[in-house]
């Protein structure tokens, strides 16, 4: 896996910070503008203060989803977005709110996109900001979970979903 700081602007200086999960370490990358990256990563930290302000705000906000309790949402650094990702990613939080979950074309829908749930799914396979844009919360239209390409996968998905209050079948499906 190319370093985080490779996946961005090779000119564009950024801190990298740890933070500890029970689902394991997250990386979170932040520029003067805002937090660029969350993800599960060993990729080591550096040494940079660049952004602090937005690396200690995701870290206090990934610890208070973790405990069930509000916190600030860091600002994100969205510059590296096509308009469409920004679209279908800044109206995810807004119609999946903490133990909502919804489907890949109803979120295309919510969007102005109808008929782009594979589209949708693209932009939240990309997603650079686990748990800040809940993808965990985007499921197929049957009750299955999907896929998911942080952490564990389907199974972090699954433990991110109960974490949130939300009964799952055997073979990784919302109880309805």
């Amino acid at each position: 896996m190319a370093s985080l700081k490779k996946r961005l602007s090779s000119s564009m200086e950024v801190a990298i910070r740890a933070i500890s999960t029970p689902l394991g370490r997250m990386v979170v990358v932040a520029s003067e503008e805002g937090v660029c990256r969350l993800e599960w990563s060993e990729e080591s930290e550096n040494e940079s203060a660049v952004g602090r302000q937005h690396v200690e705000t995701a870290r206090e906000w990934v610890r208070a989803f973790f405990q069930k309790r509000e916190a600030p949402v860091p600002d994100l650094d969205i510059g590296d977005l096509t308009m469409f990702q920004r679209k279908i990613l800044g109206v995810l939080p807004k119609v999946a709110p903490f133990g909502e979950v919804i489907s890949y074309g109803d979120l295309a829908l919510a969007a102005g996109h109808e008929n782009s749930s594979r589209a949708v799914g693209s932009v939240m396979a990309g997603n650079p900001w686990a748990l800040l844009i809940p993808c965990h919360r985007v499921i197929r239209r049957d009750g299955a979970l999907g896929n998911y390409s942080g952490c564990n996968g389907p199974e972090a998905k699954a433990w991110l979903l109960k974490h949130e209050g939300r009964e799952l079948e055997p073979g990784l499906r919302l109880v309805r």
